[in-house]
């Protein structure tokens, strides 16, 4: 059923009027706040149940879909389980989803995470392990922002590579996101329709590590974002969706040319921790690479 929510969104604070918004990782800075921005619960808002009619929501259109998917049996505690049969089954997947022929030049998975509802860690950097199961994120954000998505690519690629793909190719950043526990009881996932968002709605957001900084977008709050979900979803069923595409900086009339879906986790209504299971999911991002 169709969900009126509050969802948390970016709001400027003292220090951003001046800064560029960040976040650390708890104790990785002494002398600062470990971030610099606040949050502001908007309005409420509709987020529109797709049960019964999935079909109608493409990737090369609103920029997601919700579809049935069952991959082998993999153990989520075994890291090179998930990693030797999982993500195999994910880039197949998306390949068969974007339907995109010879088009197609390469997939490339670059990350991927264990999420867990009632977890008390928060977001990690990877040598502390992906095994670690982290919270879902509650504010409206997109995983990368274009600087970032670039960033990416040259971390997992050689520089003269990444200026050959750069000249040839569209790049895109897709996220394939599932439960695997049974069924999605409380924090299921909402999705915007990209097409309901610009680069105005959208800031940069640093995030430190000790190993890197990473570049992402929170959105601020606009009424004209439409939002989605799927009711029930449980560990048969998929999500994908766009977060960064190259082709929109390209003035293209082409309508999936479009930026990026934000997205957020969110409580549902009349519901209390003790009613409902945790939900736990996976999340896999990946490389697309494109001669359209």
């Amino acid at each position: 059923m169709d969900q009126l929510v509050k969802l948390n969104y970016f709001h400027d604070s003292q220090w951003t009027k001046t800064q560029r918004p960040y976040i650390t990782l708890p104790g990785l800075l002494k002398t600062i706040h470990y971030a610099n921005f606040d949050y502001v619960t908007g309005p409420e808002q509709l987020i529109k149940d797709v049960r019964g009619c999935t079909e109608t929501f493409m990737l090369h259109e609103q920029g997601f879909t919700f579809l049935p998917w069952s991959p082998s049996d993999i153990d989520w505690t075994d890291e090179a389980d998930i990693e030797s049969r999982y993500l195999p089954q994910v880039k197949d997947l998306l390949r068969k989803e974007l339907d995109i022929g010879k088009s197609l030049q390469r997939c490339e998975v670059f990350d991927w995470r264990l999420r867990k509802a009632d977890s008390q860690e928060v977001m990690r950097q990877v040598c502390d392990g992906r095994m670690i199961k982290i919270k879902p994120a509650d504010i409206v954000h997109i995983d990368q922002s274009p600087a970032g998505a670039l960033d990416r690519l040259r971390l997992h690629l050689p520089q003269q590579e990444v200026d050959e793909l750069l000249k040839k190719y569209r790049i895109r950043i897709f996220n394939v996101w599932r439960p695997i526990s049974d069924v999605v009881e409380d924090w299921p996932l909402a999705i915007c329709d990209a097409r309901t968002v610009t680069t105005s709605d959208l800031v940069e957001l640093e995030f430190v590590t000790n190993e890197l900084v990473k570049l992402s977008y929170l959105a601020r709050w606009n009424e004209k974002y439409r939002f989605y979900y799927l009711s029930e979803m449980t560990n048969r069923d998929a999500c994908m969706f766009k977060i960064f595409d190259s082709a929109s900086f390209e003035n293209r009339m082409d309508a999936s040319a479009t930026l990026g879906c934000p997205h957020t986790a969110f409580r549902l209504p009349a519901l209390s921790e003790t009613d409902t299971r945790p939900r736990e999911s996976v999340e896999v991002r990946l490389f697309v690479f494109s001669t359209d």
